[in-house]
């Protein structure tokens, strides 16, 4: 079968609710079709699916990807789209209809878990040229790479996110366990020494927690990086260093109404590329999904790296 300019590759991921599940596909499919959008689909499986499903498809030459699922599935069909041996990203097109239960990637574009609304915005496509984050590392001797399409977590963004997914096996996805699990982890993590190396600044100090940011949505509404803007060339960094309890408690509020930057242990910067060095080699979170490295990591933009359908 020829793959043209026009057909598109549609990744679903089921998670959360059956009954709903069907009913959505079902929806977007008819509508699909009756708006002459040729298409073929992909349902996940297991994590790390869609990193393989998107790949395949990329190679097979689709330039089209509509998502279905939450930010962990973008995530996966950018690293699978990026992973993926093509010259030139930038013409490639990614639209979302949310299902996840954190959807901080869809909350910076006003698209929410209402799927006809998401749908409407996908067939007006209208699109917009966005960034895509880079990180280079290795692991026991092996050089990798992951993409990101959000934001990238160190330190206890990176403890809460493990703890979040652990308790997912267990009593399914909610969005309050991510809150049960920074609630448990305040308590329990300890700050590690960090050496942070920046055209435009470097930082030789305690990290409680840090975020490096292209969207300024994380943990289901927070805005760690409020200024974060998915099209300005920029990541933008923020790091804690090491807190009080009462700073802890202090800055949640100031979390969710965007002025976390205010708060005395917190600095914050904007650049293109860092490098972080970390005393305790461990894990980052990309988007929700943990992956397992060692110091140092380094981090980077790619400037205009894929066209998404927005409102």
């Amino acid at each position: 079968m020829e793959i043209t300019s026009q057909h598109w590759a549609v990744i679903i991921n089921p998670k959360s609710g059956k009954k709903k599940y069907r009913q959505q596909r079902k929806y977007i499919f008819l509508t699909l079709k009756h708006a002459g959008i040729r298409f073929d689909y992909k349902v996940t499986k297991f994590a790390g699916h869609a990193i393989k499903i998107a790949k395949h498809f990329a190679e097979m030459n689709y330039r089209n990807f509509l998502v279905v699922g939450g930010d962990g599935t973008i995530s996966e069909v950018i690293n699978g789209i990026f992973s993926a041996d093509i010259a030139d990203t930038s013409s490639l097109k990614i639209g979302l209809i949310p299902r996840g239960t954190g959807n901080d990637w869809g909350r910076f574009w006003g698209l929410t878990s209402d799927h006809v609304h998401s749908l409407d915005v996908f067939l007006k496509n209208k699109v917009q040229s966005i960034d895509i984050g880079k990180i280079n590392f290795e692991l026991e001797g092996e050089k990798l790479t992951h993409y990101f399409i959000n934001s990238v977590g160190f330190g206890l963004d990176a403890a809460v996110c493990h703890n979040t997914n652990r308790m997912k096996k267990y009593v399914g996805s909610h969005s309050f366990l991510y809150t049960i699990a920074m609630l448990g982890a305040i308590f329990t993590y300890r700050t590690h020494k960090v050496r942070i190396t920046s055209a435009e600044k470097n930082i030789n100090n305690d990290m409680f927690t840090m975020n490096v940011a292209n969207g300024c949505f994380s943990g289901g509404g927070m805005k760690q990086n409020p200024n974060a803007l998915p099209y300005d060339g920029l990541l933008d960094v923020m790091l804690a260093k090491k807190p009080t309890l009462k700073d802890i408690f202090y800055s949640l509020t100031l979390l969710f109404n965007g002025k976390i930057l205010q708060h005395p242990v917190i600095e914050s910067f904007q650049t293109s590329k860092l490098t972080l060095n970390c005393e305790h080699n461990g894990i980052f979170e990309a988007d929700g999904i943990v992956v397992n490295c060692n110091s140092p990591v380094n981090i980077e933009i790619i400037r205009n790296g894929i066209q998404m359908i927005v409102p």
